[in-house]
């Protein structure tokens, strides 16, 4: 396969054949572009692996034209090095990397400087490119050998099941471990699903559509309905909006709340708050309970893959906080957790401000 080449944008035309000869002579593929709209069309076109940024073009700036292949999903992950003469104070630098650049290179370049740092943004996105080659290839051997279970799993659950109804007078011993049996497959059949769930949201962009989050606590209600009747569960929440997120987002409010009456202090009524909070950018949720709490110690690690605190006296997969934690980060969010043992604990989490669609 061939390698994807650079693209040199300046519309000084000396500067410009100047470092495309010297990129050439040690074998890398260069385009050409001498405007900001050349630049866009060939970076739509031919997805350059570097992108060689003036900041001063005919059309528009190089910042601009850097914000808009940020902007872009298909173009946004490409390596940006802004190049000026002109812009050269700390100031210029920290637009330009604020801006969306990965590096900021000041004229004269020295030619075995521009190939050495070149080379060193190559060498990162080859790497790069490796991990997520590799990634890929592990969650989707994750995702088929869990879809590969989940039949023979069913086939499991439904005989045993037909061979405890048949046995259950003739042989009560006998159908109690097929109870054990069908009890077991399934749990892991809520496992398997677990893993589907988190290697789909690994793998599917988000889709940000209007999203009502008052229509939404009003399914996760009803659809926890059970979990909430047996505790007694008292769970309230301040107006909310309409915001622009991925449907997926409801798995997140429904985990935390479902955790929040999971793990309900002995003997107290679970009592859970959800509220929403507007700042400039940025809609900050949070899920407060009166639960068992967690320790100092542990609160990082509640977020990590099958990290189970309470091992097996609570049922779960372990999976539920990750798969969380990765939905919120596909909005460009964060989660975190503060908590006090036998106090309660309160989840935050943050998504970012969007025009509803």
């Amino acid at each position: 396969m061939p390698e994807p080449p650079i693209l040199n944008v300046d519309d000084y035309a000396p500067g410009r054949y100047a470092r495309t000869r010297i990129l050439r002579q040690i074998g890398l593929p260069v385009l050409e572009a001498s405007t900001g709209s050349q630049a866009l069309e060939t970076v739509e076109r031919d997805r350059p692996i570097i992108v060689l940024l003036d900041v001063n073009l005919p059309d528009m700036s190089g910042i601009e034209v850097c914000r808009r292949i940020r902007e872009n999903p298909r173009t946004g992950p490409i390596t940006i090095l802004h190049i000026s003469a002109s812009n050269t104070q700390a100031k210029h630098q920290v637009l330009g990397l604020d801006s969306g650049a990965d590096g900021y290179l000041v004229e004269p370049i020295d030619p075995a400087v521009l190939i050495a740092t070149v080379n060193a943004y190559l060498r990162a996105r080859r790497a790069e490119d490796a991990l997520l080659r590799s990634t890929e290839e592990l969650r989707w051997f994750s995702y088929r050998v869990a879809h590969d279970l989940r039949e023979p799993l069913r086939t499991i659950s439904i005989y045993a099941e037909l061979l405890g109804q048949e046995t259950a007078q003739a042989n009560p011993k006998a159908a109690g471990y097929l109870n054990f049996i069908t009890g077991a497959s399934a749990r892991m059949s809520s496992f398997i699903q677990s893993l589907l769930d988190y290697s789909q949201a690994a793998e599917v962009r988000s889709q940000f559509v209007a999203f009502d989050c008052e229509a939404m606590m009003t399914r996760v209600i009803a659809n926890l309905d059970a979990a909430i009747r047996e505790p007694g569960a008292g769970i309230a929440w301040d107006p909310l909006p309409e915001i622009s997120a991925d449907l997926r987002l409801e798995y997140v409010f429904q985990n935390l709340i479902a955790n929040a009456i999971k793990y309900h202090r002995e003997g107290v009524k679970p009592v859970i708050h959800i509220s929403a909070r507007r700042s400039a950018d940025e809609w900050t949720f949070s899920v407060c309970d009166n639960g068992i709490g967690i320790e100092p110690a542990y609160l990082d690690r509640v977020f990590e893959m099958f990290r189970r605190l309470h091992g097996q006296s609570v049922p779960g997969s372990g999976i539920g906080l990750a798969l969380s934690r990765k939905i919120v980060e596909a909005h460009g969010g964060r989660i975190w957790i503060e908590s006090e043992p036998n106090a309660g604990s309160t989840f935050f989490f943050t998504i970012p401000i969007r025009i509803v669609t």
